[in-house]
């Protein structure tokens, strides 16, 4: 009997320092903001003290960078570039340098899977409109010559932008986000931040130990397509790093019995074909991811999968 107390005693106090140990650790101080940029909901967490003056510098920076980029903004980077002729040199901030020039190198590691100049023929997909229809052939192979005989020159040096046609037009969405998240995290670590999670609309990055699981370890579950959002197909567990996911059922939409998605192969100018739904990678960069996610489920498994290892990235594909 005496034993038994014993061992209770010990159970007993195991309990109470266990309990206060994990209120402890469940009680690190975060900061967290949820803002609505590069058409989405953009949420950043920062676990620290004295984090709010962080998470408020990465928005002031998220913010400057959607301006910077985004397509339908006659006074953004983009615009300007989408509007000079060609030969003609435009000045431009160093993010959009690094995004541009990054979006080129996976396009050659892709094989043109990846392609940011495909906007021509995206523009044809008017996704957002109350009842869309699929442009015609002809408009399609009339787009297409813009982009098969597009080419960029990047100055990384007088910071400037040229095409070397006029009808050229690039579309940084497949890129901007995954620039973003790196940014977001590298802001977060310059304000001594211990832990954080970016979430900029499914562009996940995190880094540090997660205070809210035992282990320290982040899950990101992997949104099931076509399923209610936070119905999960898969988790992911990492320390650090970015989760980025493409899939048909983010924009699409249906006429006369066929569905019709937003990754467009920059090959044929049209939905991308594939057995599987959605492509998910986790890589160390979100930009790197970003872009992967997209030229991944234009190649098809074998090729895509191939192409991810040799970045260093792991693949998903649902």
């Amino acid at each position: 009997m005496k034993k038994l107390k014993t061992i209770f005693l010990i159970l007993l106090i195991f309990t109470l320092i266990f309990g206060l140990a994990y209120r402890a650790f469940d009680r690190v101080p975060k900061s967290e903001s949820t803002e609505f940029l590069f058409d989405t909901y953009c949420t950043v967490a920062a676990y620290s003290k004295d984090a709010d003056a962080a998470v408020s510098a990465v928005f002031d920076e998220l913010s400057r960078l959607h301006s910077l980029t985004n397509f339908f903004d006659e006074s953004s980077d983009v615009s300007k570039i989408n509007r000079a002729k060609h030969g003609e040199k435009v000045k431009v901030d160093p993010c959009v340098i690094n995004i541009i020039s990054k979006a080129q190198e996976i396009k050659l590691a892709s094989d043109g899977a990846f392609d940011i100049s495909i906007a021509p023929v995206s523009m044809l997909w008017k996704f957002d409109e109350n009842t869309p229809t699929p442009p015609t052939d002809e408009q399609i192979s009339q787009s297409l010559l813009s982009v098969k005989n597009s080419g960029l020159m990047v100055d990384a040096d007088e910071m400037t932008v040229s095409k070397t046609l006029d009808a050229s037009m690039i579309d940084l969405g497949g890129a901007a986000k995954g620039y973003a998240g790196d940014v977001a995290l590298k802001i977060l670590r310059e304000y001594g931040v211990e832990a954080a999670i970016v979430d900029l609309g499914g562009n996940i990055s995190c880094y540090g130990k997660n205070p809210n699981s035992k282990d320290g370890k982040w899950r990101i579950g992997l949104q099931k397509p076509f399923a209610p959002t936070g119905e999960y197909s898969n988790t992911v567990q990492l320390t650090e790093g970015a989760v980025v996911t493409s899939g048909t059922y983010q924009r699409y939409f249906e006429h006369e019995g066929e569905v019709y998605h937003h990754i467009i192969d920059p090959k044929t100018g049209r939905p991308a074909r594939q057995s599987y739904q959605s492509v998910t990678i986790v890589a160390e960069s979100s930009m790197e991811a970003d872009c992967l996610a997209t030229a991944v489920y234009v190649l098809g498994t074998e090729r895509g999968e191939a192409l991810a290892r040799s970045r260093g990235a792991k693949v998903y594909f649902k």
